[in-house]
């Protein structure tokens, strides 16, 4: 349909245009964060500190990014926190949809008490030091995999997957089992490519958990060739901050970036990965979240 602004009465004009300015006036309030951290990290600690920094960068310098990529365990921590990405997502979507599979189908006995036994989870908060035990116990300490298999699944997330299942006809299923098909062949040939938005959407928030983890891997993780990039950029950050305690001339304040030119830029960073890959997947995006929260 073709928007007729003519057609429309003087009310109806100055509505949509109130919309339109508070829309474009939201979408800056949301943007601005972004262009502030951005030209934070191409700035001197000095104009930073002074608050002279708002939407672009006074004295352009790439300092807080050189300094970031010096750091010898910077490509360590890239490759472990891509290892968990990537494999922990994969584990994390295999789980979900294995849980809520069996879960959305009315004929699996017991089955709302099995779903209520499922959702009670979320009302028990994980303390850490049982957690600790855990893994220490499973001999995962020091392992990316400690990252991993303790999160395998998120709850929150299974469910959306069982309320997208719920919304796939039972007559494709019914066809199925006439013809002979098995559970995991039902799962695998007909549910699974029917899913699609949904796997973008609980991928994208299983990856983002994944790529920022950052709390399990400083008491799971010791040795330095574990560190995953979130433990590696704070510990860059913290150095940064222990060698700004030395005196330094205001000259050399103008050029140099400090902690918060190089916080900046490691939120850049940090944010890089999840900005690329979500324009592939915005399309699935907003359908699987609304189809998979239609109903519990």
């Amino acid at each position: 349909m073709r928007f007729k602004f003519k057609s429309y009465t003087l009310l109806e004009k100055l509505f949509v245009i109130f919309i339109y300015i508070f829309l474009i006036l939201f979408g800056f309030v949301c943007f601005f964060p972004f262009i502030h951290v951005l030209a934070r990290s191409f700035s001197p600690e000095f104009y930073i500190q002074q608050g002279q920094v708002v939407l672009f960068p006074i004295k352009w310098t790439i300092n807080a990014y050189q300094k970031v990529f010096q750091a010898h365990q910077i490509i360590v921590g890239f490759r472990n926190s891509l290892f968990v990405a990537s494999v922990g997502t994969v584990i994390n979507l295999v789980m979900s949809f294995a849980i809520a599979y069996p879960l959305s189908r009315k004929r699996l006995p017991l089955r709302k008490t099995f779903t209520v036994i499922v959702v009670f989870t979320m009302l028990l908060p994980v303390a850490i030091i049982p957690l600790y035990l855990l893994v220490r116990k499973l001999g995962l300490l020091n392992s990316l995999w400690a990252l991993i298999w303790p999160y395998a699944i998120t709850t929150f997330n299974m469910i959306i997957i069982k309320t997208y299942f719920q919304e796939i006809p039972d007559s494709l299923e019914e066809s199925a089992i006439l013809d002979g098909a098995g559970e995991l062949t039902i799962l695998i040939r007909i549910f699974i490519p029917l899913s699609r938005p949904v796997i973008a959407a609980v991928g994208l928030f299983y990856l983002i958990f994944n790529w920022n983890i950052f709390m399990p891997a400083v008491f799971f993780l010791t040795h330095p060739n574990k560190y995953t990039i979130q433990v590696v950029l704070n510990d860059i950050i913290t150095q940064q901050m222990l060698a700004d305690m030395l005196p330094y001339s205001v000259s050399m304040m103008q050029k140099s970036a400090g902690p918060e030119g190089i916080q900046a830029a490691v939120t850049i960073i940090i944010m890089l990965p999840i900005l690329i890959i979500y324009p592939f997947i915005q399309k699935y995006f907003t359908k699987g979240i609304m189809i998979g929260s239609v109903k519990g």
